[in-house]
């Protein structure tokens, strides 16, 4: 019985069903087309406060007399108008962040979406120093947009101020590695990167990080020579 030549069998074995071949076809091209609109599309990077001018003017916002004691902490935020004063507010201040609040937690149950208005919730929420909502807030914010610079530095500052007040060692700890974590993750192009940059080495400095410290201090340096910032990096490792 002459056997079937090796080329003849080969060819048999390549001649596919039409339809899963199509099928096979079809989710190649599909998978090609979502891998070039992944790479054509841009991150979204949200900046400033929600594009509703009423609603601004209901919430008094941006408000740059507000403050947020945080220390040698640095924090800034359109809500308060940009880099926030290290300061605590008085009753009448705390009145009118209890109302911005809730301008503000009324349009944001009509726009879910918006991340910019979690991230003004979290502002607020810090300058009453409840950290623990505006950790809350701000990560709401950066589940809507992981890109958003001011949620990250936000929810870090949140977490630190947070690790300042816990007592117990091991808490404190944890949170002030989570808040190194956000730091790390707001981008080189946005406004918030050398207040999160400064953040990170200050902070690594305390979880006895020095060598990672002492890189980023070098960084952020280049930036920013000449500042009280500055100067509180170069106090933060020298003296430690």
């Amino acid at each position: 019985m002459q056997s079937t030549p090796p080329v003849v069998e080969l060819e048999r074995r390549l001649k596919w069903p039409a339809l899963p071949t199509l099928l096979f076809l079809g989710i190649l091209t599909m998978l090609l087309s979502l891998a070039g609109v992944s790479m054509w599309l841009r991150p979204q990077h949200p900046t400033g406060l929600p594009d509703d001018a009423g609603l601004l003017q209901r919430a008094g916002l941006p408000d740059s007399t507000l403050g947020v004691l945080s220390a040698d902490i640095r924090f800034r935020a359109a809500a308060l108008g940009g880099d926030a004063a290290d300061r605590a507010n008085d009753v009448a201040a705390i009145a009118r962040v209890r109302q911005a609040e809730r301008s503000l937690a009324h349009w944001g149950r009509r726009h879910p979406g918006e991340p910019r208005v979690r991230a003004a919730l979290g502002a607020l929420a810090l300058a009453r120093h409840d950290y623990a909502s505006a950790a809350v807030h701000y990560r709401e914010a950066c589940e809507r947009s992981p890109h958003y610079g001011e949620g990250r530095l936000g929810w870090g500052v949140a977490l630190a101020l947070d690790a300042e007040r816990t007592t117990d060692p091991w808490q404190r700890r944890a949170l002030t590695l989570r808040a190194i974590a956000q730091f790390a993750a707001v981008d080189a192009s946005e406004a918030e990167y050398a207040a999160a940059l400064y953040n990170r080495a200050h902070l690594l400095v305390d979880a006895g990080r020095r060598r990672e410290a002492l890189a980023l201090a070098r960084t952020y340096l280049t930036l920013d020579s000449a500042s009280r910032w500055a100067d509180q990096l170069r106090s933060d490792l020298a003296g430690r």
